[in-house]
């Protein structure tokens, strides 16, 4: 198993969100940029009700947060690795 790490979260074991310890791992940017969430450590640790689990969560058309995910993780990138030219480039388009 892949050892992953987060750059959004120091910690990989509680919900990003409301803290419970049940929690599944969430790839911000998740289909074919997969493998790149992974690679800058751009991943949160999500209850299953905010991952999959209800109509609150990210993969079942919650629009808002998946857009504040992925704002969070365009800001650390432009903060910390490269342009906003550069994340286009690598992620395809802007969410900011």
């Amino acid at each position: 198993m892949k050892k992953l790490f987060s750059v959004l979260t120091d910690d990989l074991e509680h919900c990003y969100l409301c803290g419970s310890n049940v929690v599944a791992i969430h790839h911000v940017f998740f289909g074919s940029n997969r493998s790149k969430s992974e690679k800058y450590g751009f991943i949160l640790p999500l209850h299953p009700r905010w991952h999959t689990d209800s109509n609150d969560a990210v993969h079942r058309g919650n629009r808002k947060l998946d857009l504040q995910f992925k704002q969070l993780a365009q800001t650390y990138y432009e903060e910390n690795i490269g342009s906003r030219i550069d994340f286009i480039l690598e992620f395809g388009k802007s969410w900011l």
